[in-house]
């Protein structure tokens, strides 16, 4: 089995949301790139002159700082609070930029001498995870008043809410940028995927956000048909047996298969790789064909196949993320990122 990141999709989807909405791209790259492989995507975004990304937690970032050759301009923001304890990250890689998601925080950033220039503020307008919470906007403004120098940046996060009640929401986070001053931030973003795809440029923003956009795939509420979707995963008929004459298939009882067909293709894939055990009674692509999966346990994946099939034919799962979604009733975003390591991820075409 094998993960294709096709990089002309990719590139073709930050170009596309730049040109669109005349905006810099700050893409989301955290939980292993989407599951599309973390240092891959770097590999990418340095190749084509994208110098910023956003992760989740430390231990994304140093896992990039530490085996990618990382210029110092590059500049990786980092959703998650960093512990007092691990600020020497902050200050051994300039191209670190924390979030100051409390008063607290920003307090410790400042008095541990963290250069403003790699302190980004967030402000919690209402989602109640992280963030500066409205209320405090008069402390928090005395607090950087008395600093010098521009901060990297200040964002939040435009959840999940009523058009009408977003609107309220950009109009609440403009103020509070007036309040504090916008020429004191560098970077100013509120938007992911899907605050990109509802509410289109906001004027005061400098970035958008993107995590599924650039990846090209969307989740509910949130579309552009003009992506063009980055991954795909293949692999090929490893054996083909008849089950006319056994008892079992695997762990299973024959009788509990509820198949008739007699002939069972096996491919390389299964729990193991963090391919679910629920996608039983999907199916895979093969030769433009879809085949129903019949059984998975911890290192293959059993379809039903007709005369058709051959061993080392392609064989394409996942083919279609709208299917695979009704099927599993998860999100994509649910799906993608638990495929493990065990299945590498390379540059090719889908």
């Amino acid at each position: 089995m094998k993960i294709l990141i096709s990089e002309e999709n990719f590139i073709h989807n930050i170009n596309f949301l730049k040109k669109k909405y005349d905006r810099d791209i700050l893409p989301v790259i955290k939980a292993n790139g989407y599951g599309h492989d973390l240092k891959l995507i770097v590999s990418l975004l340095l190749k084509y002159k994208i110098n910023q990304c956003v992760v989740a937690r430390l231990s994304e970032a140093l896992e990039i700082l530490n085996s990618l050759s990382i210029p110092k301009d590059f500049k990786i923001l980092i959703l998650e609070s960093i512990s007092e304890e691990n600020f020497k990250y902050i200050l051994d890689y300039p191209q670190i930029l924390s979030t100051a998601n409390s008063i607290g925080d920003i307090l410790k950033l400042l008095e541990n001498k963290i250069p403003t220039t790699q302190i980004q503020i967030k402000i919690d307008l209402g989602f109640g995870r992280n963030g500066i919470t409205t209320d405090e906007i008069p402390l928090l403004k005395e607090i950087i008043s008395k600093e010098n120098t521009k901060f990297s940046g200040i964002f939040s996060h435009l959840f999940s809410v009523p058009y009408k009640k977003g609107i309220e929401l950009i109009n609440i986070f403009e103020n509070i940028l007036n309040t504090l001053g916008k020429d004191r931030f560098s970077m100013i973003h509120l938007q992911n995927s899907l605050g990109i795809s509802n509410y289109g440029t906001i004027p005061f923003t400098t970035h958008l956000r993107p995590g599924m956009f650039i990846y090209g795939f969307y989740e509910d509420g949130a579309y552009e048909k003009n992506l063009k979707k980055v991954f795909s995963l293949k692999g090929n008929v490893t054996a083909i047996k008849n089950i006319k004459n056994i008892d079992y298939l695997a762990y299973t009882p024959k009788e509990k298969l509820k198949t008739t067909s007699e002939n069972i293709g096996f491919v390389k894939i299964g729990y193991g790789d963090g391919f679910l055990k629920s996608n039983e009674g999907s199916f895979v692509k093969i030769k433009d064909k879809f085949y129903k999966i019949l059984l998975i346990t911890m290192d293959n994946t059993f379809i039903e196949v007709d005369e058709n099939i051959n061993i080392g034919d392609e064989v394409e799962i996942y083919f279609d993320f709208d299917v695979t979604k009704k099927h599993l009733k998860i999100n994509i975003c649910e799906f993608l990122p638990i495929l493990s390591s065990r299945i590498p991820r390379i540059l090719g075409k889908n």
